[in-house]
């Protein structure tokens, strides 16, 4: 298995997200760094839908399952709605971080055991505003919504 805390190893996961490609080799660098290696057993609630998002996880190794809820004669019926792999991500998509509430809109949870990178959003706004080229890059990419 290889090193996940390898910069470089980073850095060629970042790149393997649509919505980082635009960015720069030094902000590529810099992003990597923060970066933190984050694992998970099988069965374990990566993020539950309706909670805050806080992070972004990219899947190194592993595979989750992704569940939504609905009420129905006052218990919670869950259904799955899709399955993550390796160089999958948790809480991006093409264009970027989506949530328009700001909260989760499914769960997720490890079905084996997993290694993930998380980036928290904290983390990334203050990446954005050091590299306000790398802010564009992601409002751009936003806007194709």
């Amino acid at each position: 298995m290889q090193e996940t805390d390898d910069l470089e190893f980073k850095k060629k996961n970042i790149r393997k997200q649509k919505c980082f490609t635009k960015l720069n080799e030094d902000e590529v660098d810099v992003l990597a760094t923060l970066l933190v290696e984050t694992p998970f057993a099988v069965g374990d609630v990566i993020v539950k839908e309706g909670d805050r998002v806080d992070s972004v996880y990219i899947i190194l190794y592993g595979k989750a399952d992704v569940f939504t809820s609905r009420l129905e004669n006052h218990i919670d019926e869950f259904t799955k709605i899709a399955a993550l792999k390796e160089g999958d991500a948790i809480g991006l998509s093409d264009e970027g971080f989506y949530s328009l509430t700001g909260l989760r809109t499914a769960t997720v949870v490890a079905a084996t055991e997993m290694v993930t990178l998380k980036l928290s959003v904290a983390m990334f706004r203050g990446f954005a505003l050091a590299y306000p080229h790398a802010s564009e890059v992601m409002r751009k990419q936003a806007e194709k919504l």
